[in-house]
């Protein structure tokens, strides 16, 4: 599966051949939200080799509102509400809300029966629910998008700064570190740090914050952390 697709597909393509990946191996792409960083591409991969687009109810109206073109009106886009389970070539997903400046922002809980993927980016804040549905979980991926004073101290009018601290905003890298916290048992194997601000933040400060708290963890040394980078492909990962 395609989690967002906010790049042209010429550089999706480029990045997945550099880690070793065939783009033909991707089934369907599922949506988060319809905001251009996660959705502007999504149409022209789907088209071009003829996989679905999953988004929650309302999300590929919006897009093709904004993005113009009907980038999404010649592709099979199926809906989806949160909490409703779908399942896609053998992966089960279960869609939940965040809280976020967009339509309805999910995160998604995918597992193949054997292994479970916790995937959060784009909230505000990280309530009850957001914890539940990660819990347990081998592979997180979860936003740690700022350092609250780079923010404050940054060059952004301070109506943006506003926003981006919200609970409609995106996840300091402080409040990824509390998450992280709580969500620390002995099945996690890796832990994936993404959506940090070019900005906002620096790689070694999101590493920090959640290094420190997987410091203190029994066997934090059996836990991969890795930093996600905005300019570049990562590491695959094999949590099987």
């Amino acid at each position: 599966m395609l989690i967002d697709a906010g790049l042209p597909g010429s550089e999706l393509e480029r990045r997945m051949d550099a880690v070793g990946l065939d783009p033909h191996c991707v089934d369907a792409v599922v949506l988060t939200h319809e905001h251009r960083d996660h959705a502007s591409g999504a149409g022209v991969w789907a088209r071009r080799y003829g996989v679905p687009v999953y988004a929650a109810d309302g999300v590929a109206e919006v897009i093709d509102k904004r993005l113009g073109l009907g980038v999404l009106k010649r592709v099979e886009v199926i809906p989806f509400a949160p909490g409703e389970i779908f399942q896609v070539s053998g992966l089960e997903f279960t869609p939940f809300a965040t809280p976020h400046d967009a339509l309805s922002t999910v995160g998604f809980r995918v597992s193949d029966g054997a292994t479970t993927l916790g995937f959060a980016t784009d909230l505000g804040e990280a309530g009850e629910e957001v914890v539940r549905m990660l819990s347990g979980a081998d592979l997180l991926y979860l936003e740690s998008n700022h350092d609250e004073q780079l923010v404050i101290d940054g060059p952004y009018p301070w109506a943006l700064k506003k926003r981006i601290l919200s609970e409609l905003g995106h996840l300091s890298n402080a409040a990824c570190a509390k998450l992280v916290a709580s969500l620390l048992h002995g099945g996690l194997k890796a832990l994936v740090l993404g959506h940090l601000s070019e900005t906002n933040n620096e790689p070694r400060l999101a590493f920090q914050a959640t290094h420190s708290v997987l410091k203190g963890a029994v066997a934090d040394e059996d836990i991969t952390l890795l930093v996600a980078r905005q300019g570049q492909p990562g590491s695959v990962l094999d949590v099987a």
